[in-house]
């Protein structure tokens, strides 16, 4: 009888203590904003930027025309950070992308954490100078990063981070997995 009592115990005690433990671990949104984000590119036009959301951070994504790859040559000299380590292995030092065609960094400016925007040559070059080629634009406190993220004006001190990414076809990337993390 002792026994018996002791188990209906237990499992009442189990029971009871399930949402609470539930209540502990993370929720659906939770975890849906730690997984990876599936970018479609068939729409991404040359010389568009959209921004996509990977935990709780925006990542841009950059489609470059040649023109804008010719401008990464041009601002070569202007580069503020030339500390590399910390781009991954598999993207160019070049471009500082897997696909020369496709820029893909974490949209968040590495002096006070605005968010750097788009701007085109002519809009750039009263903030920046007359040398700009266009990029990006931090409003805040006018940091300038060229079309590879690299920090070519401050007060920004680092280049935008480039976060884990891969392409898993010519128009589908991935951010958030690299090819070491999906073998």
């Amino acid at each position: 009888m002792k026994l018996a009592g002791a188990l209906v115990g237990a499992i009442g005690a189990y029971f009871a203590a399930l949402p609470f433990v539930q209540s502990l671990l993370p929720s659906e949104k939770a975890r849906a904003l730690g997984g990876p984000v599936d970018v479609d590119l068939t729409s991404l036009r040359p010389g568009q930027s959209r921004t996509y959301i990977y935990r709780g951070r925006p990542m841009i994504v950059l489609r470059r025309t040649p023109e804008m790859l010719a401008a990464i040559e041009l601002t070569e000299q202007r580069v503020l950070d030339t500390e590399t380590a910390d781009d991954p292995d598999y993207v160019s030092t070049k471009t500082r992308s897997i696909e020369p065609e496709y820029l893909v960094v974490e949209g968040i400016c590495t002096h006070l954490g605005c968010i750097p925007r788009q701007t085109a040559a002519t809009d750039g070059q009263a903030m920046i100078g007359d040398w700009w080629r266009g990029g990006f634009v931090c409003p805040c406190h006018v940091s300038g990063y060229d079309y590879a993220g690299r920090v070519i004006k401050g007060p920004a001190p680092r280049n935008l981070p480039i976060p884990r990414h891969r392409f898993v076809g010519a128009t589908q990337l991935i951010i958030g997995e690299d090819d070491e993390t999906s073998a």
